[in-house]
């Protein structure tokens, strides 16, 4: 009697044992819910600021993979939080690849506003506005260089609306002085016709 209860005492700690895996294995995976906010707020970031035309491989795969975590969100954990840790890097990958990309169209579309600012003299009808807007685009210039890329996007479009506005005010500035400088041209034009006249009627009196 006395071995067969040391028997099954061995055997009881044995079982325990060999099902305490099993209920490790069977323990539920908490769920994901870092990773799918995460994943989704890149998204939105990427859908923000049309990364996808950018990187657009990247993207694609990075959707597909957070559709997958979210198929399997709160039915099977474990899944779910790979797909979405893999929909992060992806995201993540767009965000290295297109916001550089995207910098650099926002710098070109800015420079260009900025020459044509120039070339009408914008830079001295309007020396002022022209600092300002000047400064602007090199505060973007730093942002872009200091990897600071939504920063950078914000400032390269406002500086783009700066020179613009340059561009409409000075073009203005200039139609009003020359309209100003014909209506004297004609003024001593008719002057001179009228002194003209009076000196042919003086004339054809003698």
């Amino acid at each position: 009697m006395k071995y067969s209860a040391i028997i099954f005492a061995i055997l009881l700690i044995f079982s325990s044992c060999a099902t305490a895996p099993e209920v490790e294995e069977d323990a539920k995976v908490a769920l994901p819910e870092t990773e799918y906010t995460r994943a989704n707020k890149l998204k939105a970031q990427a859908d923000k600021y049309s990364l996808a035309d950018y990187a657009p491989d990247e993207y694609s795969q990075a959707e597909q993979k957070l559709k997958d975590g979210e198929a399997t969100y709160k039915t099977d954990n474990a899944s779910s939080k790979k797909a979405l840790d893999q929909a992060i890097a992806g995201y993540e990958a767009v965000m290295a690849k297109g916001f550089p990309l995207l910098t650099g169209k926002k710098q070109e579309e800015t420079e260009a506003t900025v020459k044509r600012a120039e070339d009408i003299k914008a830079q001295v009808a309007m020396k002022e506005d022209y600092t300002a807007a000047r400064t602007r685009y090199e505060q973007a210039l730093a942002a872009q260089n200091k990897g600071e890329y939504e920063q950078a996007v914000a400032l390269f479009d406002e500086a783009k609306l700066l020179f613009l506005d340059l561009y409409e005010k000075t073009k203005e500035k200039k139609e009003r002085a020359e309209q100003a400088m014909n209506s004297s041209e004609e003024s001593i034009k008719d002057f001179e016709e009228q002194a003209r006249a009076g000196d042919e009627e003086l004339q054809a009196g003698q």
